[in-house]
């Protein structure tokens, strides 16, 4: 399947989950909508999640270039705490879903790569063991995905400020706060 079809279904399902939910989406619905048979589905994802997963690693490849380009860490997390924001509804219709669980780890997948990647390409990577860079990681992403979720679907939420304080948290200032 090329890859503009592969995109067309993962947008396709974004769409369909936006508009009425997760549950209500079955393999038929998307085919139909795409104009594919079940075959080709079927021939390139196991199931609607595996759809999820694929749109979700492309996503974070978008909002990682992108943040990739920007002047500052700060930008670089703004501009990914805005995507999340944007995100809002269709993450809200992911973990509605009876696939809670699945979505939670494609979620916290999602931002542990972005760190790790973010983190590697700008820095090059703390000098930690293996073991202990891993554990940053996890820890990282638990933490940065539960502030996501409390506070993204804000209406008052200041985009600026969340990403500042991820930032912050990122970089131990908050944890070792320069003396006065």
């Amino acid at each position: 399947m090329p890859l503009d079809v592969k995109s067309a279904v993962a947008d396709a399902l974004m769409e369909m989950i936006t508009r009425r939910g997760a549950d209500k989406i079955t393999v038929k619905d998307l085919v139909e909508a795409c104009g594919i048979s079940r075959q080709t589905f079927y021939y390139h994802f196991r199931d609607i999640t595996d759809v999820v997963e694929w749109a979700a690693r492309r996503a974070g490849e978008r909002i990682l270039e992108e943040s990739l380009r920007a002047q500052s860490p700060q930008e670089a997390l703004r501009q990914f705490v805005g995507f999340t924001a944007d995100s809002w509804l269709l993450i809200q219709r992911l973990l509605c879903s009876q696939r809670r669980d699945a979505m939670e780890r494609i979620m916290l997948q999602s931002v542990r790569g972005y760190l790790q990647d973010l983190m590697e390409r700008r820095q090059g990577g703390p000098a930690l063991s293996r073991e202990d860079w891993e554990a940053m990681l996890d820890f990282y992403a638990c933490g940065v995905t539960g502030l996501l979720l409390k506070h993204c679907g804000r209406r008052d939420l200041d985009q600026a400020q969340l990403a500042d304080q991820i930032c912050r948290l990122l970089s131990e200032q908050m944890l070792h706060p320069p003396k006065t």
